[in-house]
This record gives structure tokens, C-alpha cells and sequence, in this order.
């Protein structure tokens, strides 16, 4: 038989005290000046849109936009445990479509000012 839990027990559960908790948007907007701030070029992948999702967790490079938000310290402490396209569609909630339309190099090289503007828009459409 289950035990009823005790209201401090409820309220463990119910709340996250170390980890501050971060809207979708406010994830992605984070991510967006992230990326517009950062002084190097960011590397794009080829043919996301066609990736598994073990391919997915494989996308990783130490000069990509998955990583920079890796290393910031306040999406780790929000819960980013990785800098795959997997580790960031999972974190940032995208679709396969949504990580195609930023970090994908069907469409030539982009700036890192234009990859922040797309994913601003991404946010933008989830408020």
C-alpha cells in the first residue's frame, strides 16, 4: 500500500531549490545572445534534417553553438547536461526542424548574428 507523503515530502517534490527553473523561451532567448555575443564563427552541421536520433547525440564539436551554450553556467545550472544537437534539442524543447532552420549548413554559411535572429524566432513563436 502507498503512504500518503507529508507536506514538506509534497513540497520537495513540487519545487526545485537548487535548480532555477527557466521558461522554454527564456531558455532560447539566453541561448540567442549567447550566440549573437560570441566573437568566434560557429561551426553548422550537414544534413540534420536527415540525422536518427543516435546520429544526433554523435553531432557534437567543441566550436558549435550546442557547446557555447554548454559551457554558460546558468543553462548548466538549468539543466543542460550536454553539447550534442541532441543534448540541445532536448533542453531547448526544438523539433528536428527547428534545430535545421539555425545550425544547418543546407543554406550556406550564416553569422552568428543571424543564427541568434533564428533562434529568437523560435522563442518568439512559443510565447
Amino acid at each position: 500500500m502507498n503512504k500518503a507523503l507529508s507536506p514538506s515530502e509534497l513540497y520537495n517534490l513540487t519545487t526545485t531549490a537548487d535548480v532555477p527553473v527557466m521558461t522554454r523561451r527564456e531558455k532560447l532567448l539566453r541561448f540567442a545572445r549567447i550566440v549573437r555575443e560570441t566573437q568566434t564563427q560557429f561551426i553548422i552541421f550537414s544534413n540534420l534534417e536527415y540525422m536518427n536520433p543516435a546520429q544526433l547525440s554523435q553531432c557534437d564539436h567543441p566550436h558549435s553553438p550546442f557547446a557555447a551554450a554548454a559551457a554558460d553556467s546558468t543553462l548548466r545550472n538549468t539543466g543542460l547536461t550536454g553539447q550534442t544537437a541532441a543534448d540541445a534539442m532536448r533542453f531547448f524543447e526544438l523539433s528536428q526542424d527547428d534545430l535545421h532552420a539555425f545550425s544547418c549548413d543546407c543554406g550556406g554559411a550564416i553569422t552568428n548574428e543571424d543564427m541568434a535572429r533564428r533562434i529568437e524566432r523560435i522563442a518568439n513563436r512559443t510565447a
